[in-house]
């Protein structure tokens, strides 16, 4: 585990702000990227977060496609790192709800498929809130299962998944409240955070990301050695208001019903 691991090092004025648990888009979003939004994706070009990540954000390592966004990291770094690696995370921040997605990770020692919610320094707001999804390429068959509240890594779980997370797609989601969240996979859940517990109540942006750690996460990712292209695929993306209705056939929401 590593503080602030995420942190996404950008300033514009549209993050910029106090933080409360009310979503920027009050209708939600599902995003199949048949194209990347400018409006609503900031994609990530040409610097690290830090020591810990032996890639640079490259916004040539992600493509739309007819089946969705492919996530490549590559050796097509060049500004700060040799290598490229791809993250992209909406403009607005959004807060309580059902966030959802379905995907293939990649596999690979010392790689991280990730996706996630982040607010926090050096923008916007005082407090860094978290909920993660976290995908190890050198155990495809577990998914780590974090939160974070006020800095702090509050819960870690690691799931056994029961398959291999980087040969099929599946479905990843997790049910944010007040007083809980809860993660999911293909529509089973597998992990609830305890009662009692300091829950996130910031809104934050909803980020996916495919990058690779230095020596500095070699003891959490394993050791990365870079041979050849890794890739990870998403389908689709997307966020459900707590009160709004079942959206699109594939949500958890109309599942529950």
């Amino acid at each position: 585990m590593r503080r602030f691991r995420h942190t996404l090092m950008i300033a514009f004025a549209g993050l910029m702000g106090c933080a409360t648990a009310v979503a920027a888009d009050t209708d939600g979003f599902k995003d199949e990227f048949k194209y990347v939004s400018q409006r609503h994706w900031y994609v990530s070009n040409g610097w690290s977060n830090g020591s810990h990540q032996s890639c640079e954000w490259r916004a040539d390592a992600m493509a739309a496609t007819d089946h969705g966004l492919k996530l490549t990291l590559s050796d097509r770094g060049g500004q700060v790192r040799p290598i490229g690696c791809p993250e992209l995370h909406t403009n607005d921040k959004f807060g309580y709800g059902l966030y959802e997605t379905r995907m293939r990770t990649a596999e690979g020692s010392g790689l991280n498929t990730a996706f996630f919610t982040y607010v926090g320094p050096p923008y916007g707001g005082s407090e860094h809130d978290e909920i993660d999804f976290e995908f190890l390429g050198k155990d495809p068959h577990t998914v780590d299962l974090t939160y974070w509240t006020n800095g702090k890594a509050t819960e870690h779980k690691v799931v056994q998944l029961g398959f291999d997370s980087s040969k099929e797609f599946h479905d990843y989601a997790f049910d944010w409240k007040p007083d809980s969240i809860t993660w999911y996979v293909d529509g089973k859940q597998v992990f609830q955070s305890s009662a009692g517990k300091p829950q996130p109540h910031n809104p934050g942006v909803v980020a996916i990301s495919l990058w690779s750690g230095s020596k500095e996460e070699d003891a959490w990712m394993g050791h990365f050695d870079y041979k050849t292209p890794a890739t990870a695929e998403v389908t689709w993306a997307a966020y459900t208001p707590p009160d709004a209705a079942c959206k699109f056939p594939e949500s958890l929401k109309c599942k529950q019903k």
